[in-house]
């Protein structure tokens, strides 16, 4: 039955479909062939699939990111980053990154961080000499960091599909984000010495740096409120994702007064249609977790990689070569709910905690999002950089390696993303 879903399900990317739509029939035309479990199943599963109060915080988050970055938050931020580092060899580069790492902790996405940082860095790079290409790369390459650091929308899809700690998870997020972003600044670095790229002319003084902090501090706050209430226990995921809401509306409507009624029904309305793409996926893919659950494969895959007798650092290289494949051709959102609940019994054979295994499919499956076929990040910094697909693709090579580097610590180092959680959990 399983054979039937992946058969059908990987003909109808082949072909072009939708990927919540190829799930669902593959999970449609397993029970019709098979004929073990009615048809109407399916509905049921699916409805089953998305009632969770806990998934309710995707749709705040989402819209906490909408409302932050159609407003001067985004703005705010980059002028914090570059009176902080642009004075660097590079510096419009590793603001860029500093950006990223700043939004990332108010967005929770990826491709939000793309389109918000991107629209602002990637013409001021062009005009200080930066080619498209690599300003798009840099863009689309720290990102990443978006989906790391709390309040990350991956992590909750996670948590919640697997029953993990969503604030574990947020904390298990902090350090990885960290070291991407630093090795991120390090390339940067390297890259501006050998291509010649600028800086600024001198070190921001002590007065433009506070008034910068000044305009940012109620946007960094943000991250610190959610993660800190999430924590300490004082609300779950979801209501904290509410704070974030009303937090973004408030700094947005009373403190900076930037909205008009229409512009937040516009945001309104697409933060409702970007909801209700993935949460689709939870509700197609759940289908299939069920049977994947039900034929017990799971437990089939632990017996044969315990036949394979290869030892755990070997189990685990298997595993994240097959996710950085599964993440080529996969959004990140189906894939951690499809594949968290076959592998994350063989990860805990291995050793490996549910946190640790967590934070490792994130890392892993977002370098999808920077990589063709279907990287979502690559196509919208693609848009905003107004390059090619493959001299982008050519330009974010080298900051490939971080991902890697950092996915290899997150696997075989523990500490890495269990240190912060031990201290609270």
């Amino acid at each position: 039955m399983i054979s039937i879903i992946f058969l059908v399900f990987f003909f109808g990317l082949l072909i072009g479909m939708p990927i919540a739509i190829a799930i669902g029939l593959g999970a449609v035309t397993a029970f019709w062939v098979e004929g073990a479990f009615p048809i109407a199943q399916v509905p049921h599963k699916m409805v089953n699939g998305v009632y969770s109060f806990p998934l309710v915080a995707v749709p705040l988050f989402i819209l906490a990111g909408s409302l932050a970055g159609e407003t001067s938050i985004a703005v705010r931020l980059v002028r914090l980053a570059s009176a902080l580092v642009g004075h660097i060899r590079g510096g419009l580069g590793h603001v860029n990154v500093a950006s990223s790492m700043f939004f990332g902790g108010i967005s929770g996405s990826a491709v939000a961080d793309t389109a918000a940082v991107g629209s602002l860095m990637i013409p001021a790079m062009e005009k200080q000499g930066y080619s498209r290409a690599d300003a798009g790369a840099i863009t689309i390459s720290s990102s990443t960091i978006g989906i790391l650091i709390p309040p990350s929308i991956p992590m909750v899809l996670y948590g919640v599909t697997v029953g993990s700690s969503i604030g574990a998870l947020f904390l298990a997020g902090i350090v990885p984000g960290l070291l991407v972003g630093l090795l991120l600044m390090v390339s940067v670095y390297v890259m501006a010495k050998r291509k010649g790229w600028p800086q600024s002319e001198q070190r921001a003084p002590a007065s433009e740096l506070w008034e910068a902090f000044k305009g940012a501090i109620l946007s960094l706050l943000l991250p610190v409120f959610l993660l800190g209430a999430i924590v300490t226990g004082l609300t779950t995921a979801t209501e904290a994702g509410v704070i974030g809401v009303l937090y973004a509306l408030f700094l947005a409507g009373v403190v900076y007064r930037e909205y008009t009624w229409r512009q937040l029904f516009t945001i309104t309305v697409e933060s409702a249609i970007n909801t209700a793409v993935p949460l689709f996926v939870v509700a197609t893919t759940s289908v299939v977790a069920w049977v994947v659950a039900i034929e017990q494969f799971p437990a089939a895959l632990v017996g044969f990689f315990n036949d394979l007798d290869i030892g755990p650092v070997f189990v685990l290289l298997i595993m994240n070569l097959f996710l950085l494949m599964i993440g080529m051709f996969i959004d990140l959102v189906p894939a951690i709910i499809l594949f968290g609940p076959i592998l994350l019994p063989v990860a805990a054979v291995s050793g490996m905690d549910p946190i640790q295994f967590g934070a490792m499919m994130v890392v892993n499956l977002g370098v999808g999002l920077i990589t063709p076929p279907v990287g979502n990040c690559l196509y919208v910094g693609a848009a905003v950089a107004k390059v090619s697909i493959w001299r982008l693709v050519r330009a974010t090579l080298p900051f490939l390696t971080v991902n890697v580097i950092v996915l290899m610590l997150v696997t075989y180092v523990p500490a890495v993303t269990l240190w912060l959680p031990s201290l609270f959990f």
